[in-house]
């Protein structure tokens, strides 16, 4: 990922990355379905593909973050850990698209929210945000999906500052 101390925030699936991101859509779909737990897909996308691009954005992050994702098909606050802390990850396929949240994950939050776009296989990293500066009452607003979240990219911790933050301690 880093070439001429620059980090890449780009980051493209292998085909056979590919095929494991399709497996665990698949595979936390089923399970997620059969246990009567909604998808809180926000937008129009199919409830599959809200799946797939959350699980291959997972991957992409794992990759990034040089961390194993977790493959588990049960449903977790956390998508990633990085050196301690837990990341959960969020994708859009558009450019200019915010990270979001869900009002309940509150109720189980994350150390940081990490928010990719793009579509599978190809991801942009545009950044982070703590915790703190995402859930909290002057984020909240409604993108025509009901109430959420969301935080503007230009509001993000850059990929190179959150790794050096970790690195260094």
């Amino acid at each position: 990922m880093e070439q001429h101390g620059q980090i890449h925030t780009e980051v493209t699936l292998s085909p056979s990355e590919q095929k494991v991101a399709e497996l665990m859509a698949k595979t936390r779909y089923e399970s997620n379905r059969s246990k009567n737990i909604p998808n809180q897909k926000k937008g129009p996308q199919s409830e599959y593909e809200t799946d797939l691009e959350g699980s291959a954005s997972e991957l992409a992050a794992a990759k990034a973050l040089n961390v194993w994702p977790d493959l588990a098909d049960c449903i977790q606050a956390h998508d990633l850990v990085y050196n301690g802390v837990t990341i959960d990850v969020k994708t859009t396929k558009y450019r200019t698209g915010r990270l979001i949240a869900a009002l309940n994950k509150k109720d189980k939050p994350c150390d940081y929210y990490m928010l990719l776009v793009g579509e599978s296989p190809t991801y942009d990293i545009k950044g982070f945000a703590k915790r703190e500066d995402l859930l909290c009452e002057e984020t909240v607003t409604d993108l025509g999906w009901g109430r959420l979240h969301a935080l503007a990219q230009d509001k993000l911790v850059p990929l190179s500052d959150f790794i050096k933050e970790f690195q260094n301690g």
